[in-house]
């Protein structure tokens, strides 16, 4: 373990911070090893990229709920997952949240003829978003290793991803939060924002870690799943909640996640195949190259049935992945018992919260709207992200340098200080804030895992 400092920001005075040194070789088609060849397909999506940032696209409204309370999408025939939930006669999706900022034409058309019709600013925004202080080039990458280094494909495949994320409305979850995001549910249908709060609170996802890899963890608890209990649109909502707040604690070169499914007390009432499904397809298609390991613990026997239906739903690289463990002694050479959730370790029993009107009542809603306040803060952040695309289109066009140039290093460290400094203005405030998964803390990111493990400076990890 070695002590973390810098010269940017003050380091914290209250809390002991340390970084790990893997003694692991370094993973191939990363920054620090790349090929020659690898590093010219990099620089050919930044190109890309960046032409598509000023493309004009086509100007649209959003239509009021009041002259269209349905905003009717229909089946997207590139990608799977933006399709019905609940639907009207004619077969289209009536969400309440989901889709109501985006042009119908935006995902109804192939992704070749839709993407010119976005306004790049938007696709921008997404991509930055996305992106939350990670090393822009780790992104871009994981794309490339997702589609086997085929560069039309990976662009593709990337450009998929931030139409799903103007569709799905990835970046208004984050900004709104925890509490802003019942409320917004709540006003479009009472009783829809009580089901995303009791999700969040129900133990069916605790985010905790790390694994035996240095990875942050998602534990679910399929018994506490029932698919008639909410909307499906509110599940889906959770999803992108999680795995956007799980991005929170990514630091390089630990770029994938856990995920435990503790499978004790799961009967045939808490399959959900849509849920699954949609899963599954984030995984694949959205968030490519994060998942690290699946563990599925205690497998009873009626889950043999639902396994052979998941079974051909599942991309072989997600397949690869997946361990089953029987006991605490098999979930432990994965994942640490001082770790595990005291419902995993049966020190505890799993208990339900359902004092979700009382919570929502004794916690206000945010004031404001989604647009971000010109702090000095956003102001540096964003003439950060300006800089950086700027140093990218001369780095790209005609430079010879490597990704892993210490010049450009420490151009993803400026940028990453300035998403750190923003951070107040840029997320929603969530409970796993208040429970010590991370924070900012005197300008320094802190992993602290709950207090489970010993608090990690990840301030300067790209």
């Amino acid at each position: 373990m070695t002590s973390t400092t810098t010269t940017t920001a003050p380091a914290a005075t209250t809390t002991t911070t340390t970084t790990t040194v893997s003694s692991d070789p370094p993973l191939q088609g990363r920054v620090d090893t790349l090929t020659d060849d690898q590093t010219k397909m990099l620089k050919q999506i930044w190109r890309q990229l960046l032409v598509l940032f000023k493309q004009k696209g086509e100007p649209w409204t959003p239509p009021s709920p009041i002259n269209d309370p349905t905003t009717t999408t229909k089946k997207n025939r590139d990608d799977d997952t933006i399709k019905k939930s609940s639907n009207d006669e004619h077969g289209f999706e009536t969400n309440l949240f989901i889709g109501k900022t985006s042009n119908p034409a935006w995902t109804s058309l192939g992704v070749e003829e839709a993407m010119p019709l976005i306004p790049g600013h938007l696709l921008h925004m997404t991509f930055w978003n996305m992106v939350t202080g990670d090393n822009p080039d780790c992104v871009v990458l994981r794309y490339l290793r997702a589609r086997k280094w085929d560069v039309d494909a990976a662009y593709t495949m990337l450009l998929n991803t931030l139409r799903w994320r103007i569709y799905m409305r990835v970046d208004d979850v984050s900004a709104l939060g925890e509490t802003g995001m019942v409320r917004v549910l709540e006003e479009l249908k009472p009783g829809m924002g009580e089901q995303f709060y009791y999700n969040v609170h129900s133990n069916k996802t605790v985010l905790g870690g790390p694994d035996n890899a240095g990875r942050g963890i998602c534990f679910v608890n399929a018994r506490f799943h029932r698919k008639e209990d909410q909307d499906l649109e509110v599940i889906k909502l959770l999803t992108v909640y999680v795995m956007e707040l799980s991005r929170m604690i990514v630091h390089q070169p630990v770029e994938a996640a856990c995920i435990v499914f503790n499978m004790e007390g799961f009967t045939l009432a808490n399959m959900d195949f849509e849920f699954t499904k949609f899963l599954l397809h984030c995984f694949e298609s959205y968030y490519p190259e994060t998942l690290g390991s699946c563990l599925i613990h205690k497998v009873p026997w009626v889950f043999s049935t639902v396994w052979t239906m998941i079974t051909p739903l599942l991309d072989p690289v997600v397949a690869s992945k997946i361990r089953f463990t029987k006991t605490l002694n098999e979930l432990s050479q994965h994942v640490s018992t001082a770790v595990l959730p005291p419902f995993l370790t049966g020190k505890e029993t799993i208990k339900v919260d359902k004092g979700v009107e009382a919570s929502l009542q004794r916690t206000p809603p945010p004031e404001g709207t989604l647009k971000r306040p010109m702090t000095p803060e956003v102001l540096d952040y964003n003439t950060m992200i300006e800089e950086y695309q700027y140093q990218t289109s001369l780095w790209a066009a005609q430079s010879t340098t490597k990704a892993s140039d210490p010049e450009r290093k420490q151009l993803a460290l400026m940028y990453r200080h300035a998403t750190i400094n923003a951070e107040l203005y840029l997320r929603g405030r969530t409970s796993y804030h208040e429970m010590g998964l991370a924070g900012v803390e005197r300008g320094r990111l802190l992993l602290k895992y709950l207090g489970k493990v010993p608090t990690l400076d990840i301030t300067d990890s790209v």
